[in-house]
């Protein structure tokens, strides 16, 4: 694809919320071969200020619903005020029911129970219409 110069074609970034350094770095490593950018970050708040609105958009992110600082679902809420287009899959060790039903109207939404393997991480991405979306030019 012939672009004008100046502009490029960004890398696939998602933005990945996980507090426990040994499931991130699985994360990050799936995530990478999938052929993301992968951006890590470990509190609600570090994801806040990576997630304000720039020419930088991510494709995704990947939550974690145990953090530090508040809990993922309240993350959910708040990038949805800023971010309100972002496809979001929470990755949990607990029930999946309540967060399903308390995001069930949310199409942009999916689930990924704790732990997983790439596969499972690649059939989220694939439930939200992410995996063969084109690339679009940076500003």
């Amino acid at each position: 694809m012939a672009l004008p110069d100046g502009i490029a074609i960004p890398a696939r970034r998602v933005l990945l919320v996980e507090d426990e350094a040994l499931v991130a770095m699985i994360a990050v490593d799936s995530l990478s071969e999938l052929g993301y950018d992968v951006v890590e970050v470990a509190t609600a708040r570090a994801a806040l200020e990576q997630a304000h609105p720039d020419c930088a958009a991510f494709e995704f992110a990947v939550i974690d619903m145990g953090l530090p600082d508040r809990p993922g679902d309240h993350l959910i809420v708040e990038l949805r005020k800023i971010r309100p287009n972002l496809p979001i899959i929470v990755a949990s060790g607990y029930g999946e029911s309540e967060v399903r039903r308390r995001f069930e109207a949310d199409e942009r939404f999916a689930f990924l129970n704790k732990p997983y393997e790439r596969t499972s991480l690649r059939a989220a991405i694939d439930s939200l219409g992410l995996a063969d979306r084109p690339r679009e030019p940076t500003c």
